[in-house]
């Protein structure tokens, strides 16, 4: 008896964690949304990783999310983060934002935050979400070097 309710116990805390951890990475920020709201559905690809390792920079979470027909939905997220972004890139092609990153307002202990994006096709695109120590000549390393 006594070890079934340690073990619900043990299974209710595990739950709440489970709801908690996946929302404290992008902490204030409006694409947390696009990923909780697109990341399971139709035609859509999520993809998360927590301290991982890409192309040599060590990531302490990974978040895309690749999409259709899901553009006219994911641009107001990007456009309030815009807002809070420390440093802005983007490509504009024939007057529309085609890609870019914003760097948000860094978390503590030098983890600095990034939101990349592109929508070449016009309603299809992706967005990622980067948490790590990187810089912002990093990104531009990451985002270029496999070209």
């Amino acid at each position: 008896m006594r070890h079934n309710i340690l073990k619900r116990i043990a299974l209710t805390f595990a739950a709440a964690l489970a709801l908690v951890l996946p929302a404290a990475g992008q902490e204030g920020l409006h694409v947390a949304d696009v990923f909780r709201l697109y990341g399971h559905a139709k035609g859509c690809k999520m993809v998360e990783m927590h301290d991982a390792r890409l192309h040599g920079y060590e990531l302490k979470l990974y978040k895309s999310l690749t999409y259709k027909n899901l553009q006219p939905a994911v641009d107001p997220y990007l456009k309030a983060d815009r807002k809070a972004a420390r440093k802005i890139r983007e490509v504009v092609e024939n007057g529309r934002i085609v890609s870019g990153y914003y760097m948000m307002p860094p978390l503590g202990g030098g983890v600095n935050r990034y939101i990349l994006f592109g929508n070449p096709r016009g309603r299809a695109g992706a967005v990622i979400y980067i948490e790590g120590g990187l810089s912002p000549e990093d990104i531009m390393k990451l985002c270029y070097s496999s070209m």
